[in-house]
C-alpha cells in the first residue's frame, strides 16, 4: 500500500518527502548522540583520562573523509570543560555508531564542527 502510494508521487514531492524524512531522523539521531556523549563525558571525567576534573560542557566533531563520504569522527573530539580546558578525547563504539547515523542524514561537508551542547542538549554544526 505505501510502495503504491509512494509510485504515484512525482519527483519533487518525492524529494520533499525524503527531506522530512532526513528531518525527523536527524532528531533522532541527535537524541541518541546526545545521550551517549553525555555518558562518555562523565566516564572520561570520573575516570581521570580528561585534563581536567571539571565537568564537561560540551564536545566538539571534525570529519573523516571515507571511500563511501564525509562522516562526522569520534576521534580526538573535544570535551570542552566548564572551566574552559579542552581535552583531545577518543569516543567509543556507541557514539561512533551515532555519529555514522546523524551523517547519513545531515551530510557533512570537510571541515564542518558538530557540537553536543551537553548543558542545553543542542547539536548543532
Amino acid at each position: 500500500m505505501l510502495g503504491a502510494w509512494l509510485d504515484s508521487l512525482n519527483v519533487d514531492r518525492l524529494c520533499a518527502l525524503s527531506s522530512l524524512c532526513e528531518e525527523r531522523m536527524s532528531g533522532h539521531f541527535s537524541s541518541r548522540l546526545l545521550e551517549s556523549v553525555r555518558w562518555e563525558a562523565v566516564l572520561a571525567v570520573t575516570s581521570g583520562d580528561c585534563e581536567s576534573k571539571s565537568p564537561v560542557t560540551s564536545v566538539r566533531f571534525g570529519t573523516s573523509t571515507w571511500d563511501n563520504g564525509v562522516f562526522y569522527s569520534e576521534m580526538s573530539a573535544d570535551f570542552v570543560h566548564a572551566d574552559g580546558t579542552v581535552s583531545a578525547m577518543d569516543c567509543g563504539d556507541k557514539v561512533a555508531e551515532h555519529l555514522a547515523d546523524l551523517s547519513s542524514v545531515d551530510h557533512p561537508d570537510n571541515g564542518d564542527t558538530l557540537t553536543v551542547d551537553l548543558v542545553t542538549g543542542r547539536v548543532t554544526t
